[in-house]
């Protein structure tokens, strides 16, 4: 059983940084509103979270127990970091019986980074639809720490965030929000979004902690629910 330990950062898919520091600062003093430019308006509000006004900046990934790996749009481009990330995931799913399946492991990636990667690599590559479904969709096994934690909170998403669960298991924090990433890609602060990436891709220690140890308590989830959101201990 290979898995493999998955993080994605996004942005709105702008095509320079002066053009999206000219719709910044257009929203923001008011100039630009869902009125008057309501693509670009929305782009800006939430390009990063639809893959159909986004893009693909960083890929951080693991397998197993190995090194972390990441692939840098910056580097190189969109298209080709998403074409790597599908040869992996399908060396991975290749020659596997039916009870030794890929797994693929992270924090909200049923709603978030298995969409958004699939819709970003069929858009890039018509031609290989039928094996980014394959490889990415019906294959592998996906195991989201989020919902895992679903049944300990009353069957509601609302607070299982990134650092509710950091917390739960003992781990540090992030310390900055994504977000931020949106504004430090398109000011080339790139090591500033690798920073993040490291604070967020606690994934392998949760899992880890889970296999070992069980999930915590619903009590122990509540805890943290309520120390990230609002400060209590």
């Amino acid at each position: 059983m290979a898995n493999l330990f998955l993080d994605i950062e996004t942005a709105p898919n702008f095509q320079s940084s002066e053009e999206y520091f000219k719709i910044k600062s257009g929203v923001e003093a008011g100039q630009i509103s869902q009125d008057s430019d309501k693509n670009n308006f929305w782009k800006y509000k939430m390009g990063a979270l639809n893959p159909f006004d986004g893009k693909v900046t960083l890929i951080t990934y693991q397998i197993n127990d190995g090194q972390i790996n990441r692939l840098k749009e910056w580097e190189s481009s969109e298209k080709e970091i998403l074409n790597r990330f599908y040869y992996l995931v399908g060396d991975l799913n290749k020659y596997r019986s039916a009870d030794d399946h890929l797994r693929i492991i992270g924090h909200n990636i049923l709603n978030f980074d298995i969409n958004f990667l699939y819709t970003r690599m069929t858009h890039l590559f018509p031609e290989n639809v039928k094996w980014i479904y394959q490889w990415l969709i019906r294959k592998p096994e996906i195991i989201d720490l989020l919902q895992l934690h679903l049944p300990l909170n009353n069957l509601q998403t609302r607070g299982l965030k990134h650092n509710v669960l950091a917390h739960a298991y003992g781990i540090n924090p992030k310390t900055t929000t994504g977000a931020d990433t949106f504004f430090n890609y398109f000011n080339k602060d790139y090591d500033k979004i690798l920073q993040y990436s490291t604070e967020e891709f606690v994934y392998p220690q949760i899992y880890n902690k889970i296999v070992n140890d069980g999930l915590v308590t619903k009590e122990r989830l509540a805890e943290s629910i309520r120390y990230v959101t609002e400060g209590v201990k």
